[in-house]
């Protein structure tokens, strides 16, 4: 059963609707439906669960706590003991490194790496990253570690060759049946937010983009970040990340969901301008946050003497 809320959000669904009919942003496929039938409408979820994260563990070492500061899941990296030292110096949640649930679902080694002494209470908020697009396996790899964090992640942002073995990461965007059919079953499943991480789709349509946003937005999901480029700007061609992109799905989306900015931080004034320019509820940093883990570092100001 789905409550409305308020008359403005049943408005600004409908408006939404209207606007989007050219680019099909419903939950279904025009051809799925019959004429006259209406759409389904969005599933309601708790707009402000970060900001309560962010209240119930308060980091006194971030520059700010009304914006989440956010470690990336980096594969090999973003492991508990980095995610502490991020955490000392002001990162206020974290991402696991990618949990490949095919080899979670297989590999008795492989899952022990992910349980037991990885997890402590001092690190959180936490939110658990998982790739693949058999929605049974991912379902099962997330119940592994689903009460020890305080979210699931979709991981549909990887541009890597492995990635498009594999079948999963930023490939998946392009997979919209296979995408949302894996997004519903975890909604209905896990007893935790679920998070998807994306990229912008290939090509000069960003509309499409903007449109497939909303098609898993109301599939249910909790939590989107968006790294404004696409699969095909990685190594030497990754160019500047496309924050306005950023911007217009928060436009579009924000008031439903948390969304959270990715790419093109090198330092703090890069997270204050990208957050102008997006009005993102986070930033995301990755490979800076290596080379400098303060980023997000609150200095600690010396009174001054009397």
């Amino acid at each position: 059963f789905i409550r409305w809320g308020t008359s403005t959000v049943v408005r600004q669904y409908i408006q939404r609707e209207l606007l989007s009919q050219n680019h099909c942003r419903m939950t279904c496929s025009t051809k799925d439906k019959k004429e006259g039938e209406l759409p389904t409408p969005p599933i309601a979820v708790d707009r402000q669960w970060i900001s309560k994260l962010l209240q119930k563990f308060p980091n006194s070492n971030s520059r700010r706590n009304d914006k989440a500061l956010v470690v990336a899941p980096m594969v090999d990296q973003s492991d508990l003991p980095f995610r502490l030292l991020c955490r000392r110096y002001g990162a206020n949640l974290c991402f696991t490194p990618m949990i490949h649930a095919g080899l979670a679902s297989t590999s008795k080694t492989y899952r022990a790496k992910f349980m037991g002494t990885w997890l402590t209470p001092e690190d959180r908020p936490l939110i658990a990253q998982i790739c693949g697009s058999d929605p049974d396996k991912v379902l099962t790899t997330a119940r592994l570690v689903e009460p020890y964090v305080d979210g699931i992640d979709i991981n549909c942002g990887c541009p890597q060759d492995i990635a498009r073995r594999g079948n999963y990461g930023a490939f998946l965007l392009e997979q919209e049946d296979t995408l949302l059919t894996l997004v519903k079953h975890l909604v209905a499943h896990l007893g935790v937010p679920l998070s998807v991480k994306v990229r912008i789709l290939p090509g000069p349509d960003i509309e499409a983009s903007l449109a497939l946003y909303g098609k898993i937005v109301d599939a249910g999901i909790h939590l989107l970040t968006i790294h404004g480029r696409t699969r095909t700007q990685k190594a030497g061609l990754t160019g500047h990340a496309d924050w306005e992109t950023i911007g217009k799905a928060v436009e579009l989306y924000g008031d439903r969901i948390p969304i959270f900015a990715n790419g093109s931080i090198q330092d703090y004034d890069d997270v204050e301008e990208c957050l102008r320019v997006t009005n993102a509820d986070g930033v995301m940093s990755s490979e800076s946050l290596l080379e400098y883990p303060p980023i997000f570092y609150r200095i600690p100001q010396t009174p001054e003497r009397t």
